[in-house]
């Protein structure tokens, strides 16, 4: 099962997550063996680990994150997380942001982002560094005590400029793959995901936008109802793939979304006048 997060906190109703303005924060619940799990984001994310360790998997990227580290991941990242616990303990502090937090953050405190690299995740640790310590376990007991919302954005903010000043060409970096695809972040989200989405209900669910939000943005950007759309996307990652991959057919299908197989071969043929082998002995 992958977990789209941060819905499934949200969907489940979790009582330790506080939603501040664009903020989500989340005081992980204490995991007393080794899980693992997969995941995809539709939110950036900070997460802190406070005890135990992590290790994220994305695409050919292994990321180890140990106690007193602090793991930053963009949006619409897909990856597989193993908790391993310590001492029959694993803690973490969770962190969900959008772009407009990252806006006003940079506004607010007047960075200027003169960087163009890109960084999609950036890891730093807080050991051995008294202010940056006092400002995470300050956030931590602010999360227990469900203390004034503003005091907790406050904290977020300032773990931030922390991070920036332990790790700034990273940071930067991290915040600047945050702004050039900030534009685009619909769009980016939906093509991302386009193997979960079947409905306008799925695409509302990934991007946390209403219908008419979601209908407006593909009227106004492609000039198309949202299932023409799905549609059209799907078809043109299947031939993308038949094209350019010796993927099977069955996983092409599962990958652009496609309930069934035969499905996929009709709807493909109703397009394209021939099945996708066809097709890919043609090409």
């Amino acid at each position: 099962m992958t977990y789209i997060v941060p819905n499934y906190f949200i969907e489940n109703n979790y009582v330790n997550l506080i939603k501040i303005d664009n903020l989500l924060c989340l005081n992980y619940i204490i995991k007393s063996q080794n899980t693992s799990v997969y995941a995809r984001t539709t939110m950036h994310s900070m997460g802190v680990v406070i005890d135990g360790s992590k290790d994220i998997h994305i695409n050919d990227k292994d990321i180890h994150i140990s106690k007193n580290e602090i793991f930053f991941l963009t949006q619409n990242n897909y990856y597989m997380s193993e908790r391993v616990v310590n001492d029959a303990k694993y803690k973490s502090l969770l962190v969900y942001f959008d772009d407009k937090f990252i806006l006003d953050f940079i506004t607010k405190y007047k960075i200027d982002i003169k960087i163009k690299t890109e960084q999609t995740t950036v890891k730093t640790s807080y050991k051995d560094d008294v202010l940056f310590e006092n400002s995470v376990q300050t956030f931590q007991e602010y999360l227990k005590e469900e203390c004034d919302t503003n005091l907790l954005k406050l904290k977020v903010e300032e773990i931030f400029l922390l991070a920036i000043k332990k790790n700034k060409k990273e940071m930067y970096s991290f915040i600047n793959t945050i702004l050039t695809t900030s534009q685009d972040r619909i769009k980016y989200i939906l093509e991302s995901n386009i193997d979960l989405i079947q409905t306008l209900d799925d695409m509302c669910s990934i991007t946390r936008f209403s219908e008419n939000k979601i209908r407006r943005y593909i009227k106004k950007e492609f000039n198309q109802t949202p299932k023409v759309w799905i549609d059209t996307k799907r078809l043109e990652k299947a031939v993308f793939l038949l094209k350019n991959t010796d993927v099977s057919i069955s996983d092409i299908s599962t990958s652009c979304g496609y309930a069934t197989v035969s499905w996929f071969i009709s709807q493909f043929k109703k397009y394209h006048n021939q099945t996708p082998k066809e097709f890919r002995y043609k090409t």
